[in-house]
């Protein structure tokens, strides 16, 4: 049996063996791709060889195919559309996509970000499923190996180019207190802040054992410093807890201003300069050219311009 080396075969022959066995003519089969007749003939010639058969073969009605060349008309016709399908962009319909969008991000991004994201995907994606994962000091080595697909969060990325990123939005702070609170019927000084028992969110999970955030800094420089009461690892006990207590919490401003519309409380812009962040979505380069995740990132993207 005479076997074919794929390593040694043109696949543009296919294409040529294709416009023959359709058009039974040499001169008809090189217009249609494209062909002078002698660069047909000479590919038929090689086609000959690959196939080790004369695949077409003159009579007086013209050209007929051998009975080898009947038989590759079917198979032939199925691969040339494979390859036209592996070499075309991917039609992406999100009604259609399915599977689970797995996220590292903290309860911020779950309150602030992902109510609006999850309406959206309710209506235009509804078969597609996310599952959100703690942010954590590993949550760039968990986008390389694949184990979470999309972060949300504030991260100083490698210059490796091997993370992509977009900024989402610029985020600043903002204190929080319960709305009857004395210091909010007075002015805010800094003496007035320091005054207060003080809680923060400590990210455990991101900074090990840490006990001086952005604020503590500030207020070092400014040779003050505060009491802090209270540290808890979340910022959705925050309301509940700043309702029936003294303490003062600095939060960012988006995540405040949303217990604020729930719940009594008081937003006090702060009596320091503290520095605004950006806040954005990271993800893998292995999946830049996704159409799903494209299309996730895209919408992420749209609903945060509205935050």
């Amino acid at each position: 049996m005479h076997k074919i080396n794929l390593l040694t075969l043109d696949f543009n022959l296919l294409l040529v063996l294709s416009a023959l066995l359709e058009e039974r003519n040499v001169t008809n089969a090189g217009e249609k791709i494209g062909l002078s007749q002698s660069a047909t003939s000479h590919a038929l010639g090689r086609l000959r060889q690959v196939f080790n058969d004369p695949l077409l073969v003159r009579s007086p009605k013209g050209m007929v195919p051998t009975p080898r060349a009947l038989e590759l008309v079917e198979p032939l016709q199925k691969i040339l559309l494979n390859i036209e399908q592996l070499i075309q962009p991917t039609v992406f319909d999100p009604k259609t996509a399915q599977g689970t969008i797995r996220l590292g991000t903290s309860d911020y991004a779950t309150a602030v970000i992902l109510p609006s994201v999850l309406q959206q995907i309710s209506r235009a994606a509804p078969q597609l499923n996310l599952e959100c994962n703690n942010w954590r000091c590993d949550t760039l080595d968990n986008l390389r190996d694949g184990a979470i697909d999309l972060g949300l969060g504030v991260a100083n990325l490698p210059e490796t180019g091997e993370f992509k990123s977009q900024k989402l939005f610029v985020e600043d702070y903002v204190c929080v207190v319960r709305a009857d609170h004395p210091i909010a019927q007075t002015d805010f000084t800094l003496e007035s802040y320091i005054a207060l028992p003080h809680g923060f969110i400590t990210p455990t999970n991101v900074v090990p054992n840490p006990t001086k955030t952005h604020v503590d800094n500030v207020l070092s420089n400014l040779g003050v410093k505060r009491r802090v009461m209270l540290k808890i690892p979340h910022f959705l006990s925050v309301p509940m807890i700043v309702q029936q207590t003294d303490l003062i919490f600095t939060l960012p401003r988006r995540i405040a201003m949303l217990f604020a519309q729930y719940t009594n409380l008081a937003l006090l812009e702060p009596p320091i300069k503290l520095n605004k962040y950006n806040y954005m979505q990271l993800w893998h380069e292995r999946l830049d050219y996704d159409p799903l995740h494209i299309w996730l990132r895209e919408l992420v993207a749209s609903q945060t311009q509205q935050l």
